[in-house]
């Protein structure tokens, strides 16, 4: 029991690590596809990304030393079919004329092992039916394929890594496997009743869509940064005057060189880009959001773009950091104290930040933010459906984006 309880210890401690790995491209793929994210797809699909690095884990832990499977003599192959059977009765020492024995049949590691490879699918099955809408036929071979990926897995000898294969690949091990998965398309019946479908899911997520949320923001801002990101890299590599001030500059200048770079970026980026492409970032084709001047609905004006995007970007969220910068300088200079109040600073107005876009943007939902009220532009949703898409979900046409001169409700905070 040990040996499972620590492999699914193992997957649970690696999976944040893999969970944020894959956050921001599943975020964009939502809300490239729909335009929102629905919480319970959320779960579904996280608790699937848990449940099959337990399941390979499973397979594949615990990892001996490569001496210690060297030094095997074991076999590593067993194609004999319901071979675990016969071991389990031979184990259990079961007489069909002594009830007394009857009890062995369930009290002995034998059995559990097969009870083991038979759970280890079930919800593999599951997902299967309830998520995917997978049929039977298509769960059996699912199921299949998938345990043949873990023997298959086993007998490489974990694709190389070690001299030989350190586990048994055997054919009950198939048999159990595609069991559990038929097992857990059956079980899936009654779940189906009490959770929302597929279908109903997707339409939730088309409504939500037609709005731009706050989160559905942060991840083409967090795209765009991205890219912006690697745009400083490079200029930092291949542009050698740049390169030489923050190479030989004193601390005062390397601090106002970094701050000019800055806010050159976000200016040609944010505010000439963005106004060059329509109010379109790549962050924002990505999740079908458009800026648009809020009082016609057109495209915004040079100065609009400036505005908004030096009073977030220069203006509000910077105002911590340059706190924080000027404080670690004064602290190089042995101005201590100085340093300390500097940084105290810095954090009470990075919590006064958070603070006031979390009032703003989010209990109050129809209120803009200070960057988008005094630049007069505001996100809308470029989200669009078509009559095969409609056919599909099973739904009348969604309402139709708010009018960007009029007040946005951004829904339930359910769903981003």
């Amino acid at each position: 029991m040990r040996p499972y309880i620590e492999s699914i210890m193992a997957a649970a401690g690696l999976f944040p690590f893999v969970a944020a790995l894959f956050t921001l491209p599943y975020m964009v793929f939502q809300y490239r596809r729909y335009g929102a994210i629905p919480l319970l797809r959320t779960v579904i699909l996280y608790s699937f990304t848990l449940y099959m690095m337990c399941a390979y884990f499973l397979t594949i832990l615990p990892l001996p030393s490569r001496e210690e499977v060297a030094a095997l003599t074991t076999p590593y192959l067993q194609l004999t079919p319901f071979q675990d059977v016969v071991v389990w009765l031979r184990d259990s020492h079961f007489v069909l004329s002594d009830p007394s024995t009857w009890k062995r049949l369930v009290i002995n590691r034998s059995f559990f092992v097969l009870v083991a490879n038979v759970a280890m699918t079930v919800p593999f099955g599951i997902y299967l039916r309830y998520y995917f809408g997978c049929g039977w036929k298509k769960t059996l071979l699912l199921s299949l394929g998938l345990s043949l990926v873990f023997e298959l897995t086993q007998l490489s000898a974990l694709f190389g890594i070690y001299p030989r294969p350190y586990r048994l690949c055997e054919t009950d091990d198939l048999i159990t496997n595609t069991l559990g998965g038929m097992i857990g398309f059956w079980l899936a019946h009654p779940l189906m009743r009490a959770l929302p479908s597929r279908r109903r899911m997707d339409e939730v997520a088309y409504r939500r869509g037609t709005h731009v949320s706050m989160t559905r923001r942060i991840t083409a801002a967090l795209v765009d940064w991205m890219i912006l990101f690697l745009a400083l890299v490079m200029l930092l590599i291949f542009v050698a005057p740049i390169r030489q001030v923050f190479r030989v500059g004193s601390p005062t200048g390397m601090l106002l060189a970094a701050v000019i770079l800055y806010a050159g970026l976000v200016l040609l980026y944010f505010g000439v880009g963005e106004w060059l492409q329509k109010g379109l970032t790549p962050g924002k084709r990505l999740t079908h959001i458009r800026l648009l001047d809020e009082r016609d609905g057109t495209r915004p004006k040079l100065w609009q773009c400036l505005v908004r995007y030096s009073l977030l970007y220069l203006g509000f969220l910077p105002l911590p950091f340059v706190a924080l910068a000027l404080g670690l300088l004064a602290l190089a200079g042995d101005a201590v104290n100085w340093a300390l109040l500097t940084a105290s600073v810095a954090i009470l107005v990075l919590l006064m930040s958070f603070v006031v876009v979390v009032a703003v943007g989010v209990v109050n939902r129809k209120s803009q933010l200070p960057h988008g009220a005094l630049s007069r532009t505001r996100d809308v949703s470029t989200l669009m459906f078509s009559e095969d898409l409609l056919f599909r979900v099973g739904q009348s046409l969604p309402p139709m984006p708010p009018d960007p001169a009029q007040p946005e409700d951004r829904g339930p905070l359910l769903n981003g």
